[in-house]
């Protein structure tokens, strides 16, 4: 039971961020693909902290995109900024919640945001 509430309080995330900018939403489902292989890169392969310009200076996305995305997936809790100040967010590796990436990507594919990954495309 708990299992299906939190998988309601995540669409009803999802559907929050979509609601407060349907544009940065709009940019966050295109890259989407883009920004769960960036975190995977920081978080596993590499194990360091990183931010969004290290994230437009590894994978084919700008710095904006790649901030106005981690700040959606901040709000979704897939990871979680290391301190809020005027500078960019740095995200650290040890919390990046990939398991939830993997729900929102569910989610996303079920209610026809986003594409299912096709390896062969």
């Amino acid at each position: 039971m708990t299992q299906q509430k939190e998988e309601k309080d995540l669409r009803r995330s999802i559907v929050d961020a979509k609601n407060a900018s349907e544009r940065k939403f709009k940019t966050f489902t295109s890259n989407f693909y883009v920004l769960k292989s960036a975190l995977r890169y920081f978080s596993v392969k590499k194990g360091m902290s990183f931010t969004s310009s290290k994230v437009a200076d590894n994978f084919p996305i700008s710095t904006p995109i790649a901030g106005s995305s981690l700040r959606i997936l901040n709000d979704l809790d897939v990871v979680d900024a290391r301190t809020q100040s005027s500078s960019p967010d740095r995200y650290m590796a040890q919390n990046v919640n990939l398991e939830k990436m993997k729900e929102i990507e569910t989610i996303l594919v079920d209610n026809f945001e986003i594409k299912e990954f096709d390896p062969n495309e």
